[in-house]
């Protein structure tokens, strides 16, 4: 009797490792394809990328859609959400190299990098795709800039960038009271402009410098800043600085 317990007991264990083998299987799977390292995909954040944050439960975050390359040429677009702390330090500004990781379903992670950092492949993808102006004076890549500008900006703000002399000046006018422009962003605007000269600089070699000007529709100044090759740019630091 007890061996035919016996013999009925292993051929239970049996049928339950054979039917757990597929489950263990999957789950492992599963588990690689969404949360293991598949392969790094590099991009840069274009000159004209609107990195304006909304409010969302967690706090203010910007959305980045970006044409990734990997160490091959490999093109894929990836998508991330950057949750903004109160230093902008997280903050992704236009001219940004960035690393993203990715498993095979799923961005599982991303660090802003230096030039040097992104394989050849990848870097001649994405100055290829930089290539986007083609104005022959400051002039006619100042029309260029406020066409884009006017494009992707919210409708909260007008938008202008013209040309005077030797440089451009960037001019938002916000159509809110004066305590709302904090909420919309606005602020983040001055450490944009910081790698945005060098963005314009590439495009047109006769700029000297660049003006970003805020303002309320009512003509209150709220800010005014200029941009040239003196700024340091804190948002391009190399990974072991």
């Amino acid at each position: 009797m007890r061996s035919k317990r016996r013999a009925l007991l292993t051929i239970v264990l049996a049928v339950i490792v054979i039917a757990a083998v597929p489950a263990v299987l999957f789950a492992k799977r599963y588990y690689d394809s969404r949360y293991v390292l598949d392969d790094y995909f590099y991009s840069a954040v274009p000159p004209d990328y609107d990195i304006t944050p909304h409010r969302d439960k967690g706090g203010r975050v910007t959305e980045y859609t970006l044409l990734c390359y990997n160490s091959e040429g490999e093109a894929r677009e990836l998508s991330f959400s950057v949750l903004i702390d109160a230093h902008n330090s997280d903050l992704y500004p236009p001219g940004t190299f960035i690393r993203v990781g990715v498993s095979k379903q799923l961005v599982i992670g991303r660090r802003a990098v230096d030039e040097a950092s992104v394989p050849k492949k990848a870097l001649e993808k994405i100055k290829a795709g930089f290539a986007y102006t083609t104005a022959t004076s400051l002039s006619e890549y100042a029309e260029e800039r406020a066409r884009r500008l006017a494009s992707v900006n919210a409708g909260s703000a007008a938008v202008s960038c013209s040309a005077e002399g030797t440089a451009l000046i960037y001019h938002y006018v916000y159509d809110m009271a004066e305590k709302d422009l904090a909420e919309a962003g606005a602020g983040l605007l001055d450490p944009v402009y910081y790698v945005q000269f060098r963005a314009d600089k590439d495009a047109v070699a006769e700029l000297t410098a660049i003006f970003l000007k805020i303002e309320l529709a009512d003509g209150t100044e709220i800010f005014s800043q200029k941009y040239d090759s003196r700024v340091m740019f804190d948002y391009e630091k190399p990974d072991n600085a």
